[in-house]
Protein backbone atom coordinates (compact mmCIF):
# COMPACT_ATOMS: atom_id res chain seq x y z
CA UNK A 1 0.00 0.00 0.00
CA UNK A 2 2.76 2.39 0.66
CA UNK A 3 4.55 1.74 -2.28
CA UNK A 4 1.40 2.51 -4.04
CA UNK A 5 0.76 6.26 -2.50
CA UNK A 6 4.77 6.59 -2.86
CA UNK A 7 4.10 6.24 -6.53
CA UNK A 8 0.92 7.89 -6.82
CA UNK A 9 2.85 10.64 -5.16
CA UNK A 10 6.09 10.32 -7.02
CA UNK A 11 3.53 10.48 -10.42
CA UNK A 12 1.38 13.55 -9.65
CA UNK A 13 4.72 15.40 -8.43
CA UNK A 14 6.37 15.11 -12.01
CA UNK A 15 3.65 15.65 -14.05
CA UNK A 16 2.93 18.78 -11.79
CA UNK A 17 6.64 20.24 -12.25
CA UNK A 18 6.66 19.65 -16.26
CA UNK A 19 3.34 21.56 -16.50
CA UNK A 20 4.22 24.30 -14.13
CA UNK A 21 7.69 24.40 -15.71
CA UNK A 22 6.71 24.33 -19.46
CA UNK A 23 5.13 28.60 -19.31
CA UNK A 24 4.94 30.22 -21.96
CA UNK A 25 7.80 32.67 -22.29
CA UNK A 26 6.61 36.47 -23.35
CA UNK A 27 7.70 37.52 -26.48
CA UNK A 28 10.66 39.47 -26.68
CA UNK A 29 9.73 43.12 -27.35
CA UNK A 30 11.90 46.35 -27.72
CA UNK A 31 10.30 46.71 -24.13
CA UNK A 32 11.70 43.77 -22.77
CA UNK A 33 14.87 43.91 -24.77
CA UNK A 34 17.15 46.01 -22.19
CA UNK A 35 20.77 46.49 -21.65
CA UNK A 36 20.59 44.41 -18.29
CA UNK A 37 19.64 41.84 -20.28
CA UNK A 38 22.23 41.62 -22.49
CA UNK A 39 20.83 43.79 -25.51
CA UNK A 40 22.07 47.08 -26.86
CA UNK A 41 20.08 49.17 -29.74
CA UNK A 42 22.82 49.77 -32.33
CA UNK A 43 20.84 51.86 -34.53
CA UNK A 44 17.98 54.45 -32.00
CA UNK A 45 15.57 56.43 -34.21
CA UNK A 46 15.70 54.50 -37.60
CA UNK A 47 12.96 52.65 -39.26
CA UNK A 48 14.06 49.10 -38.51
CA UNK A 49 15.85 49.13 -35.14
CA UNK A 50 18.73 46.77 -35.24
CA UNK A 51 19.56 44.98 -31.58
CA UNK A 52 22.55 43.31 -30.60
CA UNK A 53 22.37 40.54 -27.67
CA UNK A 54 25.52 39.70 -26.22
CA UNK A 55 25.39 36.37 -23.33
CA UNK A 56 27.05 38.31 -20.41
CA UNK A 57 27.36 34.58 -18.82
CA UNK A 58 30.46 34.11 -19.94
CA UNK A 59 34.60 34.98 -19.07
CA UNK A 60 36.04 37.72 -20.84
CA UNK A 61 38.53 35.11 -21.88
CA UNK A 62 35.40 33.31 -23.49
CA UNK A 63 33.38 36.00 -25.25
CA UNK A 64 35.51 35.41 -28.44
CA UNK A 65 33.83 32.40 -28.54
CA UNK A 66 30.20 33.63 -28.35
CA UNK A 67 29.35 35.81 -31.68
CA UNK A 68 26.85 38.61 -30.87
CA UNK A 69 23.26 37.83 -32.19
CA UNK A 70 21.13 40.38 -33.81
CA UNK A 71 17.60 41.19 -33.91
CA UNK A 72 15.19 44.12 -35.47
CA UNK A 73 11.98 45.39 -34.77
CA UNK A 74 9.77 47.79 -37.07
CA UNK A 75 7.64 50.52 -36.38
CA UNK A 76 4.86 48.52 -37.19
CA UNK A 77 5.88 44.90 -35.07
CA UNK A 78 7.38 45.96 -31.84
CA UNK A 79 8.37 42.11 -31.38
CA UNK A 80 12.03 41.26 -31.81
CA UNK A 81 12.69 38.98 -34.64
CA UNK A 82 16.09 37.23 -35.68
CA UNK A 83 18.04 39.73 -38.28
CA UNK A 84 18.09 37.68 -41.95
CA UNK A 85 17.61 38.74 -44.93
CA UNK A 86 13.98 36.07 -44.75
CA UNK A 87 12.84 37.66 -41.94
CA UNK A 88 12.87 41.24 -43.36
CA UNK A 89 11.22 40.89 -45.99
CA UNK A 90 8.55 39.13 -44.08
CA UNK A 91 8.27 42.28 -42.16
CA UNK A 92 8.26 44.01 -45.52
CA UNK A 93 5.53 41.26 -47.60
CA UNK A 94 4.82 44.15 -50.23
CA UNK A 95 8.19 45.90 -50.81
CA UNK A 96 9.46 43.47 -53.45
CA UNK A 97 12.16 46.67 -54.48
CA UNK A 98 13.60 46.45 -51.19
CA UNK A 99 13.54 42.39 -51.05
CA UNK A 100 15.71 42.66 -54.68
CA UNK A 101 17.64 45.32 -52.79
CA UNK A 102 18.67 42.81 -50.04
CA UNK A 103 19.70 40.25 -52.02
CA UNK A 104 21.34 42.59 -54.35
CA UNK A 105 23.60 44.84 -51.30
CA UNK A 106 24.34 42.01 -48.59
CA UNK A 107 26.24 39.09 -49.36
CA UNK A 108 25.16 37.32 -46.31
CA UNK A 109 22.62 37.98 -43.29
CA UNK A 110 26.18 38.85 -41.24
CA UNK A 111 26.64 42.26 -43.40
CA UNK A 112 22.66 43.47 -42.23
CA UNK A 113 24.09 45.44 -39.58
CA UNK A 114 26.08 47.32 -41.65
CA UNK A 115 26.92 51.26 -41.37
CA UNK A 116 26.80 53.70 -44.24
CA UNK A 117 29.24 56.08 -43.00
CA UNK A 118 28.02 59.32 -45.67
CA UNK A 119 24.37 58.50 -44.86
CA UNK A 120 24.73 58.57 -40.85
CA UNK A 121 22.64 55.33 -40.74
CA UNK A 122 22.68 51.78 -41.40
CA UNK A 123 22.80 50.25 -45.33
CA UNK A 124 19.86 48.22 -44.10
CA UNK A 125 17.67 51.37 -43.62
CA UNK A 126 19.25 53.64 -46.48
CA UNK A 127 17.99 50.77 -48.50
CA UNK A 128 14.81 50.77 -47.00
CA UNK A 129 14.32 54.72 -47.15
CA UNK A 130 15.40 54.42 -50.90
CA UNK A 131 12.94 51.45 -51.74
CA UNK A 132 9.95 52.18 -49.25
Amino acid sequence: MKKKNLLFILAASIFIFTHCSVAKKAPLTGTTATETKGYTIINKGEQVTIYKYVHGAHSPKEAEKYAPTYFFSTASASELQPLSKANLKKAFPENHPFHDALDATFNSDNDLTAYDTFHKMTKLNWLLKQHG
